[in-house]
């Protein structure tokens, strides 16, 4: 029994425009109001990293500075006589009102865009196993449509058109440290006594705002563990998986547990075959092995031009 696995290579191979400067466009274009929320927190211009890594680059280019000075404008003044225990928490109001507009902007553009790609002139490239079973990380129905895969054997791993998309960075929420990020010092507020005890002089409207920083940052992660909860069923089909076939997928850290979870799923000697477009993806497609501890002789790498050459390549999947 076969596994397909297919990134987002697979679909602008049938030439749809889903790359993320496509996506960078359409905002251009259709969804102004999202780039100038997007433009609070980001750069958005055409050499942006959002549009050739969006998901890595809302986690590593996020700009705090406008979240840090809501800090700063609503600090309580406890002098005044209209001071009022409520005012402990206008900054994390603020920001919480802040960071949710943001969040509802990137996925209405988002989702949006996924809904204006057009595959109804699609043809298919490939010889498909049609009792095989895939899993996509592409939001549109190309297999459903294009190949006529029956739904029963998809998993869009991430929802797909019409549904709540999923998408964001990978990095453990843990591991986010608020000050860092707000002041550039991990150590904000900290100072040392006369006697070497370490005191804070933070105040509690800046821990409330930090916690709805922390809590935003943790909105903007993909929760891989639910996913991989919500769909246990699917992955526990798996078991008579002896073949997987890695297309169009750039193997980043971000879906690492994805594949971790499939490995675990399948025939422990099962033999992988990954197609790469670049030299760093197949490095990337042998470190997903190796993390796996895949044997060698298990592993079998193919550029994804040798999909493209002769008819012939096209019945590697029958």
């Amino acid at each position: 029994m076969k596994l397909f696995i297919l990134g987002n290579g697979f679909d602008i191979g049938h030439g749809i425009d889903c790359k993320y400067s496509d996506f960078g466009n359409y905002l251009e274009a259709n969804r102004e109001d999202v780039l100038e929320a997007m433009q609070k927190f980001y750069y958005t211009g055409s050499d942006s990293e959002l549009w050739s890594d969006f998901e890595t680059s809302l986690e590593s280019d996020i700009d705090y500075d406008s979240l840090t000075e809501i800090i700063g404008e609503n600090t309580p003044n406890f002098a005044s006589d209209e001071f009022r225990d409520g005012d402990w928490y206008d900054a994390q109001i603020y920001i919480e009102q802040e960071c949710d507009d943001l969040l509802d902007s990137i996925r209405s553009g988002f989702e949006d865009w996924i809904k204006s790609l057009e595959i109804s002139q699609v043809l298919p490239k490939y010889v498909l196993d049609k009792s095989a079973h895939f899993i996509t990380f592409n939001y549109t129905e190309v297999l459903e449509k294009v190949y006529n895969i029956k739904c029963a054997n998809i998993l869009h791993i991430h929802n797909k058109t019409g549904e709540e998309l999923i998408f964001g960075h990978g990095k453990n929420s843990e591991d986010f440290n608020v000050k860092k990020a707000l002041y550039s010092d991990e150590n904000a507020f900290l100072t040392y006594d006369e006697d070497g005890n370490i005191e804070s002089s933070e105040v509690g409207h800046e821990k409330f705002a930090e916690n709805a920083v922390s809590a935003f940052y943790d909105k903007m992660k993909k929760h891989t563990e639910d996913v991989i909860h919500n769909h246990s069923g699917f992955f526990n089909s798996l078991s008579n998986i002896n073949e997987v076939f890695v297309l169009g997928h750039s193997y980043n850290d971000i879906d690492f547990p994805y594949f971790k979870k499939i490995s675990e799923s399948i025939h422990t000697d099962s033999k992988w075959t990954l197609f790469y477009f670049s030299d760093r993806d197949k490095q990337l497609a042998e470190k997903v092995m190796d993390e796996l501890n895949v044997a060698k002789h298990l592993q079998d790498y193919k550029h994804c031009d040798l999909l493209k050459i002769e008819d012939i390549q096209f019945k590697l999947f029958e």
